[in-house]
């Protein structure tokens, strides 16, 4: 009789939530029923550890492993969706930066912001239970997460405001 395996949550998507979801977390265990040795009966085996990753790679969703199960959490989603661009004009220029954390505070003016187009970020989580008996337990989930676009919106306004306070 080969192994039986019940993950909880049941495979296939963990999460679907928007970017501005969070705080999250998603603990993911296994059950896994084998054949005692001895008798022949069934019998359930040990999971002694967990280990995942997250594929494409990206910074905001950790993942922690223990005896218990594989979590997965984030303090927010937001960030997974990298801008195109900002242009802003700076003496009498203007300058193109790919990313918020390269607006200089000192920009007189923004001219535009480009938020990304993609609509949705699909990722896959791999998931492996050690088990006692030496052997692992193996099972991928999917995570989507969905743009929202009312963060960009929303950081826009705050820069702005910024720069109003700041010369104001």
């Amino acid at each position: 009789m080969a192994a039986t395996e019940t993950w909880t949550p049941p495979p296939d998507l963990l999460f679907s939530l928007p970017e501005t979801a969070g705080p999250v977390a998603f603990t993911i265990s296994v059950e896994v029923e084998g054949v005692d040795p001895v008798t022949g009966e069934p019998a359930v085996v040990e999971v002694v550890g967990y280990r995942g990753s997250i594929t494409p790679e990206q910074a905001l969703l950790a993942i922690e492993g223990d005896a218990d199960g594989l979590t997965v959490s984030a303090d927010s989603l937001a960030g997974l969706f990298p801008i195109e661009h900002i242009d802003y004009r700076q003496d009498g220029q203007v300058v193109r930066v790919p990313s918020w954390e390269q607006l200089p505070a000192e920009a007189e003016e923004l001219i535009e912001y480009r938020p990304s187009r993609a609509q949705t970020r699909a990722y896959r989580l791999d998931v492996v239970a050690d088990l006692a008996d030496g052997s692992e337990a193996y099972m991928s989930y999917l995570i989507e997460v969905h743009q929202d676009w009312s963060a960009g919106r929303d950081r826009l306004r705050s820069e702005i405001d910024a720069r109003r306070n700041s010369t104001g």
